[in-house]
């Protein structure tokens, strides 16, 4: 009748014990509540696709980002286990991104998109001044 192990309380009780009465899963962490998810933007080269970006996936599974010596100095690096060197990124087959944003050519749609917002914005101020220097009399 004697249990090897001395615990207290009934043994339909020890799934509920480990977290508490009445609750599934842990209570959240205090630091997880201090700083929430937050979404996660595109960093291309310019307006290539970068392997370091958040949003770039393998399809392998085989990108992993190491730190390597560079001038003394430690750099992050996309190292590729399927080859043994670094990741080439957008040439590989394998590549793609989380919110397809990766064009054919190895460019990020995402970045194109910033780079044509800004053009715009330049257009539409120009556009304003040159109507600012027209008289509302001449319109007449």
């Amino acid at each position: 009748m004697g249990n090897s192990r001395p615990y207290k309380g009934r043994d339909s009780d020890r799934g509920q014990r480990r977290w508490g009465r009445g609750r599934e899963f842990p209570r959240q962490r205090s630091s997880d509540r201090r700083f929430p998810m937050r979404r996660q933007r595109p960093t291309p080269i310019g307006v290539k696709c970068n392997p370091l970006c958040p949003l770039f996936h393998c399809t392998q599974k085989a990108v992993v980002i190491i730190n390597k010596p560079y001038r003394g100095k430690y750099q992050k690096v996309a190292f590729c286990r399927l080859t043994g060197s670094e990741c080439i990124g957008a040439e590989c087959k394998y590549a793609s991104c989380r919110v397809n944003a990766l064009l054919p050519d190895g460019k990020c749609s995402k970045a194109l998109e910033r780079r044509q917002r800004i053009s715009s914005d330049e257009e539409l101020f120009r556009e304003m001044e040159s109507i600012e220097d027209i008289d509302v009399e001449d319109l007449r």
